[in-house]
């Protein structure tokens, strides 16, 4: 029995220190293909934290897979 994936989201968090505060933010990309990297992933987000002259301090990959409930045999 495997797992059929449905969807996959990648959540990046950038810290940013401005004016004596820390800054931490979070955003979410839905629609993340199949067959994406690690390291392409984390090239996004280094690019996505330089436009935004922030630090990227985590990468997460968040996968929905279903459970088939019914092992059929063909």
């Amino acid at each position: 029995m495997s797992l059929d994936l449905l969807e996959q989201t990648i959540q990046y968090t950038f810290y940013n220190q401005q004016d004596d505060k820390d800054n931490i933010k979070s955003r979410v990309f839905k629609n993340v293909k199949k067959g994406a990297s690690a390291s392409g992933l984390a090239k996004v987000g280094d690019a996505l934290a330089s436009l935004q002259g922030a630090d990227l301090t985590a990468a997460t990959l968040i996968q929905k897979q279903a459970i088939p409930l019914i092992d059929t045999v063909n």
